[in-house]
């Protein structure tokens, strides 16, 4: 039993001896503020620069630039010109000959006939007409799949710009609890010289900050990466400058689901195409059905003779489509065409099937932005806000410790990230309803919530770095 406590005792004065320098000379505040990556982390951390950008202007960049829609737009400029090649005939043939050349003579002198033709292939009636039809859909498709994937930059840009200004937001909210958290422990550093308090309290607020220093080097890495993939979408450079974004605001989406339902099968690019999809199918079923009838061709040619007259020769010929060892090809071309038209059918029940699902997930994300915003703005924001507040005071008059106003901080820290996430969970919702939908929500189907100024509010909403634009 001596050994035990002989060890223990020699344990805990280890203890206090690597506990004790740093008792000794406690970490301050200002000393984490002006170490250099905390300083980095704070000048770094979610920088604006350059200009203004609004959520339209970086739209008008993306469809402009995006290498995506620059490709689907060349790829249309090609099957324009398709249709025009359906339009006109094959190009006639050219055949000279040489006739009863003899054998035994190296000489084309001494051959009885020469022979020059010209051959015309001649489709049979309303051929070209299915045909040309087919690659004007073809046309129709590359113009819808433009449109698709235009609704789909759109939506990519819209969400890119939620989660930078989120990202951006939270970085400011976290640069405002440094300052309280620096005033925090110069109150303390005064009670501790006074011995109204220990010194425990005193690094209490300096780990804070540092837990702080930790969180902006996380969201600077987010930063970097949302920067990126926004200027990606917009055809920039990864690393070019993002200026100031505007601040979204609390609005309220008026339509009814079931209307919202209508739209999205009156202008969504995708049920479009695949309608699209169905007539072209029916229209190769027509082109392969006028297959069983005949093609024509149509020949003409002089024949030189020497030592004779020369002479005309002309001919006239069509095509047996439906010969025993031709038609099974035809057969079965019709029956390819025909599951198409099934297969193309198909798509449409499923496409909208999937848009209706995606209109209602849609609905029901951006009512629960709506609602959470409302809830924290008008209950959870002000309550924390008066929680630490009362905190404070009490803490000036030795009624509660440091750690109080630590953990109220934190709690006001997560509402008021809380609020700007749902505010961004809003836009986020609202352009993935627009997606499902096919077009934009018009200004007539959005109410503007008034909010208030709230107390406080100013310091952690109004980055410096940041620009109040009109965001509708």
């Amino acid at each position: 039993m001596s050994r035990i406590i002989i060890r223990f005792a020699c344990l805990g004065a280890l203890v206090i001896a690597a506990v004790e320098p740093a008792l000794a000379e406690p970490q301050t505040v200002d000393a984490v503020l002006l170490s250099e990556p905390f300083g980095q982390a704070a000048q770094t951390s979610g920088a604006a620069a350059g200009p203004p950008l609004s959520l339209d202007a970086a739209l008008d960049e993306a469809l402009a630039r995006n290498p995506d829609l620059v490709a689907l737009r060349r790829a249309y400029d090609v099957a324009l010109t398709r249709p025009a090649q359906a339009r006109f005939l094959e190009a006639p043939t050219f055949e000279a000959r040489v006739w009863q050349w003899p054998i035994n003579s190296l000489s084309a002198a001494n051959t009885n006939m020469y022979m020059f033709g010209i051959n015309q292939s001649l489709p049979g009636f309303g051929k070209r007409r299915l045909r040309e039809a087919v690659a004007g859909r073809d046309v129709d498709l590359a113009e819808a799949e433009i449109a698709v994937r235009a609704r789909q930059v759109v939506d990519q840009v819209k969400q890119a710009y939620a989660g930078l200004f989120l990202i951006r937001r939270e970085i400011a909210v976290h640069h405002a609890s440094v300052e309280l958290l620096r005033q925090l422990a110069d109150a303390a550093q005064a009670k501790y010289v006074t011995g109204g308090i220990s010194q425990q309290d005193v690094l209490k607020a300096v780990l804070e900050v540092t837990r702080i220093h930790d969180h902006l080097i996380t969201l600077d890495e987010r930063t970097g990466i949302a920067q990126a993939r926004f200027n990606t979408l917009l055809d920039r450079r990864p690393d070019a400058p993002i200026g100031p974004l505007a601040t979204p605001r609390e609005r309220v989406l008026l339509p009814a689901p079931d209307a919202l339902q209508q739209l999205a099968l009156q202008h969504q690019p995708e049920l479009i195409a695949a309608h699209l999809a169905v007539d072209r199918a029916e229209e190769e079923l027509a082109v392969v059905t006028q297959e069983y009838k005949p093609d024509f061709f149509v020949s003409g040619g002089y024949a030189v003779m020497p030592g004779q007259r020369d002479s005309w020769s002309a001919g006239v010929g069509m095509t047996w489509p439906t010969m025993p060892w031709a038609r099974p090809r035809l057969d079965a071309r019709k029956a390819e065409a025909v599951a198409e038209i099934a297969v193309a059918k198909a798509e449409i029940r499923r496409v909208e099937n999937a848009l209706g699902l995606a209109v209602q997930e849609a609905y029901v994300r951006v009512k629960a932005a709506e609602r959470r915003a409302v809830l924290l703005r008008t209950t959870v924001l002000p309550q924390s806000r008066q929680t630490l507040a009362v905190s404070r005071a009490a803490y000036q008059t030795d009624r509660a410790d440091i750690l109080s106003i630590i953990d109220n901080e934190r709690i006001r820290i997560d509402a008021e990230l809380a609020y700007n996430q749902a505010l961004s969970d809003f836009d986020q919702a609202l352009s993935a309803l627009e997606r499902a939908v096919g077009t934009d929500v018009t200004p007539d189907m959005l109410a503007t919530t008034r909010v208030p100024d709230v107390p406080g509010r100013a310091s952690v909403g109004a980055q410096p770095t940041e620009t109040r634009l009109n965001h509708d």
